[in-house]
């Protein structure tokens, strides 16, 4: 039993609401439906929580379906772990007129929030540490101790990966934990290049030492054959693409040495990537940005077609993105401004007041790229393995978008090299987060200059880290999914309390990310009124100067911090949706 969602029930005479049942005896019966922090629940805390709900001032009882009444934490306790759902469970409570059964709230503290949804559904939820007042013995033990937990900062190491692995033949045991320990604090440079490998799904849960062998001999022999299939050809419209890209491989990154490095060959390598890669994908075939996204891959990994595979599998998440249409960066950017006035509606108004349209051009090249120039090229690393280790598993996978004429087309996933599919055991719309430990088109007439990502290199306010917490979320349409939440959920929350699809639930660690770098500007952002310049062209100015300089750090910390409440949320919504009426 990791969280309480219990259907509670009414059976009383008080005034019934328009949406209330009048049953045959001409009883009011209201009936809500709640999920509530397992944190939170005792004997004591729900009737409290009734006597909120329902204004019954303690003169009730509380039962279960089987009349089985409940009188103290020892009942509670049995009925959850009794419960054929050890995540529903559903009392009755019975008002009665006199105060034979009042109990005393006494003691009962107001360390929670409750968030209501439509419906009848509310979520209980612990208060945000930065709602609470802290006591004297916390602030002596912050001081003593520090408030910062450096176990949970630690990185995956070469070591503990390896412990990931079945030793008899190399097989990864559990996907989902090096995904989950990922996203928590990234991995040593040492395992990188194979980590992105399992991140991308080029290397699954299924393979072998001697699978990933073969796989890789294989997919050498496949990527050479589709490599000369473009070479030595003087066709106009493959002369016309080696220059698009050629130019853009040469000015990629060019402040990193690697790339220069003549011996490496690594631009002409990119190019050969690119090049194979926009031959086979003629849609959306070759879009400015796409060297930025497989920089940092090569620079990883090194290997020409394993890169090729990995940058394959990312634009099967990301190629939306770069599609003529702009459907996919619309909708990132109509996150953003939702975002942005859900957390911080101030911050909104300021930007809203700069720019009437509120277009968030200036965030055009965060949206397209996952803010790759925003930070430091030395820190993005760390900034795109959390970010994918957040995104669903399925992201990746070849048969992904179905809707994509292309979608066929043998990009060296290991379905397609080997005769065998290698299928993940694991849900494909669930394994997001999965249990985390923590410290805590667009019309070219509205294009600024710093909303291209052909621009130049192109205080956050103070937010106290978290307590340590797990929180474990499985969920598919087949199956029921669990959490163990003690993540206090703020109101900011309501705003997104509709079930989102599948890809704005994609693409939510990338809008948190962007809202990071917003918070972590807030100062300047709000001094712009005050200062007699072109308010518009002052943050995109800002942010331009500020390219490669952001704490990526304290951007991911407040990413993740956003993220898990929006992913907690999410879920505990979806649960409450499935509970019958």
């Amino acid at each position: 039993m990791h969280s309480s969602d219990s259907l509670l029930i009414t059976n009383d005479n008080c005034g019934c609401q328009c949406n209330d049942e009048v049953n045959k005896y001409n009883i009011c019966q209201c009936r809500k439906k709640l999920s509530v922090d397992i944190s939170l629940l005792s004997h004591a805390f729900l009737v409290h929580l009734i006597n909120r709900l329902f204004n019954l001032h303690s003169n009730f009882i509380i039962k279960t379906k089987n009349n089985f009444v409940i009188t103290d934490d020892f009942d509670v306790d049995g009925c959850i772990m009794n419960h054929t759902d050890e995540t529903i469970v559903e009392f009755i409570v019975d008002q009665y007129d006199n105060n034979k059964y009042c109990i005393n709230e006494n003691g009962i503290n107001d360390n929670y929030e409750l968030i209501e949804i439509e419906n009848d559904c509310i979520i209980v939820t612990i208060k945000s540490i930065s709602h609470r007042q802290e006591t004297l013995l916390k602030k002596a033990t912050s001081w003593f101790y520090g408030t910062v937990n450096t176990l949970s900062n630690k990185c995956l190491t070469k070591k503990e990966f390896h412990l990931m692995l079945d030793p008899s033949n190399g097989r990864l045991l559990n996907e989902q934990l090096l995904r989950q320990r990922i996203y928590e604090n990234g991995c040593e440079e040492s395992i990188r290049s194979i980590v992105w490998c399992y991140l991308f799904r080029v290397f699954n849960e299924t393979m072998t030492n001697e699978d990933k062998t073969q796989y890789s001999i294989k997919a050498k022999e496949q990527y050479n054959v589709m490599k000369q299939s473009w070479q030595n050809k003087n066709e106009l419209e493959i002369m016309t693409l080696e220059n698009l890209i050629q130019k853009d491989v040469t000015r990629t990154d060019s402040s990193v040495k690697f790339f220069d490095n003549k011996k490496n060959s690594s631009r002409q390598k990119l190019f050969n990537i690119l090049m194979t890669y926009c031959i086979y994908h003629p849609e959306p075939g070759y879009v400015q940005g796409m060297t930025d996204m497989v920089a940092p891959i090569f620079y990883v990994i090194r290997d020409e077609p394993l890169v090729y595979a990995c940058f394959s599998a990312l634009m099967r998440y990301m190629s939306p993105l770069f599609h003529s249409d702009g459907i996919a960066i619309n909708r990132r950017l109509d996150l953003l401004r939702k975002t942005i006035q859900a957390i911080d509606l101030e911050l909104w108004h300021t930007i809203k007041q700069c720019d009437n349209t509120g277009n968030l051009m200036f965030a055009y090249r965060w949206l397209l790229l996952d803010c790759k120039r925003e930070f430091p090229f030395k820190d993005i690393f760390r900034v795109f393995e959390t970010l994918w280790a957040s995104l669903p598993i399925d992201r990746f996978e070849l048969n992904n978008n179905n809707n994509n004429p292309y979608a066929y087309i043998d990009d060296l996933s290991p379905t397609s090299i080997f005769t065998r599919r290698h299928l993940s055991t694991m849900s494909s719309i669930t394994n997001t987060i999965l249990s985390s430990r923590s410290c805590s088109s667009i019309p070219e007439e509205i294009l600024s200059e710093h909303s291209s990502i052909d621009g130049c290199d192109s205080g956050y306010r103070d937010e106290q880290t978290l307590s340590v917490f797990d929180f474990n979320i499985n969920y598919s349409k087949q199956e029921n999914f669990s959490i163990t939440s003690c993540i206090p959920l703020e109101k900011w929350l309501t705003n997104f309390s509709s079930i989102d699809n599948e890809n704005d639930y994609s693409d939510m660690f990338t809008i948190f990310l962007c809202m990071a770098l917003l918070e972590q500007n807030r100062s300047s952002i709000m001094q712009i009124k005050t200062i007699n310049v072109d308010n518009d062209d002052y943050i995109g100015s800002y942010f331009t100067r500020l390219a490669r300089k952001n704490d990526a750090q304290q951007a991911l910390q407040l990413a993740r911090h956003y993220h898990r409440q929006y992913v907690v949320f999410q879920m505990r919504i979806k649960r409450l949706h499935l509970i019958n009426d």
